[in-house]
């Protein structure tokens, strides 16, 4: 089973090597695929046998940078027998409890593709400490906040046209057993260094990207708010039953045929968590 990864990167010296070290773990490093879109910082100077295609600085554009990982997935699918696109804070892994990982899941299951059920990983500011990136990440931290926008269909065997951010694609959500850890709030001192960055970039469209351009109070208000939600201990974790199916339902029922001009499916990408669930034990090593 050969799976290509793919993710399109812009100095992301935080988040970069533990994309890499997760996918190298789940695909081989040498089917790891990274667009650098014109980084200053070197992080993507010495990526051992990951591939790096390099492309020039221009302002930030999803529109475009989606069509370009379009074409570029349905071009690997011509040597790969699947292929995945996540943003370097994107972690995705197989339910532990029934794979051994995403190859395993790929082989045994053979889905045309799979769309991620989305998680936020939080830092509960004040409970938790500061992350260490050298240690993995499912070991330092413990409260996961449900996000429609991160319900991503990332996983595919069959030519793709993703609508922008990689919300949807041309064929509705199909939710299995693959979650999608999403680190952007993982550590606040990380958080905060991102967002200078994505504050300070070109921006293609002045509405774009707006919440990665926020004030860095507004942020730490946001992520303390999230952490102070309650807190479930026990929920079966899975995209048929329990919480996680309940918002999976409210999703899959606000999702329709865009415009007539439009390929892809419209998606509520703004449906949130009212509660914080524990991370299941089973999923401890598994990012």
């Amino acid at each position: 089973m050969r799976i290509a990864a793919i993710t399109m990167v812009y100095n992301e010296r935080l988040k970069l090597p533990l994309w890499l070290r997760h996918y190298s773990r789940e695909v081989g490093v040498d089917s790891c695929f990274v667009v650098d879109h014109g980084s200053t910082d070197g992080s993507t100077a010495n990526l051992g046998g990951a591939n790096i295609i390099r492309l020039p600085r221009s302002p930030q554009n999803n529109e475009l940078r989606t069509k370009f990982i379009g074409e570029l997935t349905n071009s690997l699918l011509k040597y790969y027998d699947y292929v995945l696109y996540t943003d370097c804070d994107e972690l995705l892994v197989a339910d532990p409890r029934k794979y051994a990982g995403l190859k395993d899941y790929c082989e045994r299951v053979r889905p045309e593709y799979a769309t991620s059920i989305g998680l936020d990983v939080l830092h509960k500011i004040g409970i938790e400490g500061d992350l260490d990136p050298f240690n993995l990440i499912s070991l330092q931290r413990s409260y996961i906040h449900y996000s429609s926008a991160m319900n991503k269909p990332n996983l595919t065997s069959t030519e793709v046209v993703w609508s922008p951010g990689f919300h949807s694609r041309q064929t509705p959500a199909v939710f299995d057993s693959i979650f999608l850890f999403h680190l952007r709030y993982v550590d606040v001192g990380h958080t905060l260094d991102r967002l200078a960055i994505t504050r300070s970039m070109d921006w293609a469209r002045v509405d774009a990207g707006s919440h990665q351009r926020v004030p860095d109070d507004s942020m730490v208000s946001m992520m303390r708010n999230w952490g102070n939600l309650p807190v479930i201990d026990e929920d079966p974790f899975s995209a048929t039953e329990g919480i996680l199916a309940g918002y999976l339902k409210e999703f899959k029922e606000a999702e329709k045929k865009g415009h007539p001009q439009q390929e892809t499916y419209w998606v509520n990408t703004v449906l949130f968590g009212r509660e914080l669930l524990r991370l299941p034990a089973e999923f401890r090593g598994s990012f």
